[in-house]
């Protein structure tokens, strides 16, 4: 049989996807451990795991690629070398050309070793059939040593008292016995100890009831070296129904047993760092709630979160984060003690188990060395410059907090929350106070998704006008959500709770539609302004934005279909979004935003003036008007600075084609200083202030 290549080992369960496809547009396709980017002419980009796709489930394959594709590995590589530079470059898969060198497809670890299993299968059911077939020949030497000679399987032939009659090659190789001190032994030459004797008994026994034994066994070499091996033996009869031979065929399962262990190793611990992984802390996490609540005794569970570790990842690149996760976990192992466990729960987000803690002295001098070894620079190869980090951490105690493991999780990562929400903070201890926060966070997120679901979101509008002639020229459309004593929930508290929930995208649609209702319905009102020269802003979160999924409409189509439903054009619309969420999926919001704007609507920068923005972004996206914060428009008139600065903004946005817009103008000064500095448009409570389109018709 031909020697195991690469092309046999192909993973079937690798799939291909588009560069700018997404996690969540495969994630229900099937179970696929890696996924092959391919460009837009079907070229080989890379390879991106699951494990690192379902990290960021929204963001496109190209974003993930944490390596570019080095050569692909030949077709002819033998094995051994491929899992050597496996392990050389510390991955799971590597790609492979075909006979021609084009791209074939992906092989891996568990792939090579399917693939070794059923060669192993397939060689030996050839080889029982073989043994078979010439079983009334087997006494002819010539026959047995070709047979013998062909195979790299060990083969061991007693007689019907056990006596070794012959051995092949294979069999001296493995073993390290050769033929002349093999012959004339028993099998009992290779025992190793490891069995005992009720496991050969039972193995006898079925040998002389089934003629047939299958099974793994651990023999030793003649150098004393214990290894497994799998045997199968058959028992060969004559014509006279007597047993008059057996023939034990076995192979060397070292590697596999190798193999197995590594599985099962990554089956528990994050690939990346070597820590354990959510699923073998969960178990340790178990064992020590039970020991603790055997010897009286407590224990801490701690999570800790990098700061702004996506804005690393992002600028430096995949390598320099994966590279900084390394350094992370390294200091966490560092700073805990022996009998502390650190485990990667995901993300940039770390745990750790610390038994025997019974108050929080003993906690939070293990934490303060934890805070000490990750609050400052790690030198990162893969850019060859440091970067400074910094965490904050959430403590849920055992048994003062919570008495199982979910729930002492859940204080951890409330305590986490309110630790992160002060950033002087550092780490947190659960609190009761901090939990009523998180009751509250709870029910305003059932009672918000219970309001998105009953229409319960209303809107508000305000005019936007032109300042050489102040006349209204767009209206801006404002979420409100009413509670029930008559108070409105701030937008800046029920947005971010409605990114944070995931009821972002129903909130917006919602919002689009009750806009578009509204704009549809003043179209057929009598108004003393021109309807038809009227624009209509909408907010829109860089959550909102994403491919389509499982062939629904992406966030263009789904827009485009509400807008059309109610009769509005696109190019009557304008879609606002802030100046910080121009950094977040670049690819994604040009490629739907562009759609957007073939399609007529236009794209504005809210707030802009409080972010950090990227020009070349501003440049590339669809965009055609800037927003002016209100913090650079409230002191026009006494700091010359933020004169300056608008003045500023406004030639910077002439030099790339764009109108401005100032908010909050409150004065007629502003607008005089605004219009003279050349700002074309403002909204403010000088125009008008937010109000039910209602009560503004009668003002239009």
């Amino acid at each position: 049989m031909n020697e195991l290549g690469l092309l046999d080992c192909i993973d079937s369960r690798a799939l291909r996807v588009d560069a700018f496809d997404c996690f969540d547009m495969v994630a229900r396709t099937g179970e696929h451990p890696v996924f092959v980017v391919t460009g837009e002419e079907g070229e080989y980009l890379g390879l991106v795991t699951a494990r690192a796709a379902a990290l960021f489930p929204r963001r496109i394959f190209a974003d993930l690629l944490f390596q570019r594709p080095g050569p692909l590995e030949p077709h002819d590589l033998p094995l051994g070398d491929a899992l050597r530079e496996m392990d050389r470059r510390a991955v799971d898969y590597l790609a492979v050309t075909s006979e021609d060198g084009a791209f074939a497809g992906v092989i891996s670890r568990l792939s090579i070793a399917d693939a070794l299993m059923h060669r192993e299968q397939q060689q030996r059911r050839e080889l029982e059939a073989l043994l078979e077939d010439y079983r009334h020949e087997l006494e002819q030497k010539r026959i047995a040593a070709a047979v013998f000679d062909s195979t790299s399987e060990g083969i061991m032939v007693t007689d019907a008292r056990q006596r070794i009659v012959q051995v092949n090659p294979a069999f001296e190789r493995t073993t390290g016995w050769s033929r002349e001190e093999a012959v004339g032994e028993t099998p009992a030459l290779l025992h190793s100890g490891v069995q005992d004797p009720a496991f050969y008994a039972a193995m006898w026994q079925s040998l002389q009831q089934t003629d047939a034994w299958e099974g793994e066994i651990w023999n030793r070499r003649k150098d004393g070296e214990v290894y497994p091996e799998w045997l199968h033996i058959n028992a060969i009869r004559g014509e006279d129904g007597e047993i008059h031979y057996f023939v034990g065929v076995f192979s060397d399962t070292t590697r596999q047993l190798e193999l197995r262990q590594r599985l099962q190793y990554l089956a528990y611990h994050d690939a990346l760092t070597g820590l354990p992984n959510r699923q073998l802390f969960m178990d340790r996490l178990e064992q020590a709630l039970r020991d603790a609540r055997r010897d009286g005794k407590g224990l801490a569970v701690v999570f800790v979160d990098l700061d702004d570790f996506k804005e690393i990842n992002d600028t430096r690149g995949h390598a320099a984060g994966d590279e900084l996760l390394r350094n992370i976990a390294d200091a966490l192992r560092s700073a805990v003690r022996e009998v502390d466990s650190v485990a990667r729960f995901g993300g940039d987000e770390f745990t750790l188990l610390l038994p025997d803690c019974d108050d929080t002295d003993s906690v939070s001098g293990v934490v303060q060395r934890v805070l000490e070894g990750v609050n400052r620079e790690f030198a990162l190869a893969a850019t060859g410059e440091a970067v400074r980090t910094s965490a904050s951490m959430g403590i849920g105690l055992f048994p003062h907090d919570a008495g199982t493991a979910e729930n002492l999780l859940m204080a951890a990562d409330n305590a986490l929350y309110e630790a992160k929400a002060d950033q002087r903070a550092g780490y947190r201890f659960f609190s009761a106070s901090g939990y009523d926060q998180f009751v509250e966070r709870v029910r305003l997120t059932s009672e918000l998704r219970r309001a998105i679901a009953e229409g319960g979101i209303t809107l508000d509008w305000q005019p936007q006008v032109e300042l050489d002639s102040g006349r209204v020229v767009g209206l801006e459309a404002l979420a409100r959500w009413p509670s029930a004593d008559g108070s409105f929930v701030p937008p800046d508290v029920f947005i971010p709770l409605a990114e944070r929930s995931g009821l972002i995208e129903e909130l917006g649609v919602g919002v689009f539609e009750r806009a578009m209702r509204e704009v549809a319905q003043l179209s057929s009102e009598p108004l003393s302004c021109d309807f038809d020269t009227l624009s209509f802003a909408v907010n829109v979160s860089p959550l909102q934005i994403h491919p389509a999924l499982d062939g629904q409409p992406d966030f263009a189509g789904v827009l485009s279909a509400i807008a059309g439903s109610h009769h509005v054009a696109l190019e009557r619309i304008e879609f606002e979004l802030t100046e910080s969420a121009l950094s977040q999926s670049p690819e994604e919001l040009y490629r739907v935003l562009l759609r957007l704007g073939v399609n007529g609507a236009r794209v504005a920068v809210d707030d802009f003036g409080t972010g950090c923005s990227n020009l070349a972004t501003i440049k590339r996206l669809p965009i055609h008007k800037l927003k002016l914060d209100r913090s650079l428009v409230r002191d026009l008139e006494d700091d010359a600075a933020d004169r300056e600065i608008a003045s500023a903004v406004v030639g910077m946005a002439r030099a790339m084609g764009l109108a401005v817009l100032a908010e909050g103008v409150e004065t007629r000064e502003q607008a005089d200083i605004l219009r003279d500095l050349g700002c074309d448009y403002a909204q403010g409570y000088l125009f008008g202030r937010p109000q039910p389109m209602s009560a503004l018709r009668s003002t239009l």
